[in-house]
């Protein structure tokens, strides 16, 4: 999803009008806060947390040392993803959401949202690629 946004469909917002970009991803901001997304991110995170805690505190000979330490380095490469979006995309989202798409100054806001926004998107897709690769790996290698 991440590396769509930053590859496609943030790419084609600045294609748009301003005005027409900035409804539509204040569009996206809002559908974003539904029950299913909100259960995956937080489920997901949770879920990284509850693999660390068990890698960790898994006594000798109850889990290979490898995989072990993979679930570590997934759940601290997810979360660091799921911290990215809330101290920093959460915010420039609110901040976008109480922007008027057709105000005079709103389209150096709107240029600068898409720069950054997305610059910080793709670090967040990079994240959630490496935590995947690296949880499949630890699955891979406890099989």
């Amino acid at each position: 999803m991440y590396c769509n946004f930053s590859f496609r469909v943030m790419p084609r917002l600045a294609a748009l009008a301003p005005a027409d970009g900035i409804l539509r991803m204040q569009g996206f901001n809002r559908n974003a806060v539904r029950p299913p997304f909100m259960a995956a991110f937080f489920g997901a995170a949770l879920l990284s947390v509850l693999l660390a805690v068990r890698a960790v505190t898994a006594g000798p000979g109850t889990a290979a040392p490898v995989p072990g330490a993979l679930l570590v380095g997934g759940a601290v490469l997810y979360l660091a993803g799921f911290v990215l979006t809330v101290v920093y995309h959460v915010p420039r989202n609110e901040s976008l959401a109480r922007l008027d798409p057709r105000a005079a100054g709103a389209v150096p806001v709107w240029r600068a949202y898409l720069r950054e926004w997305t610059r910080a998107n793709t670090v967040r897709a990079v994240l959630s690629t490496g935590s995947a690769a690296v949880f499949c790996a630890a699955a891979v290698l406890s099989a």
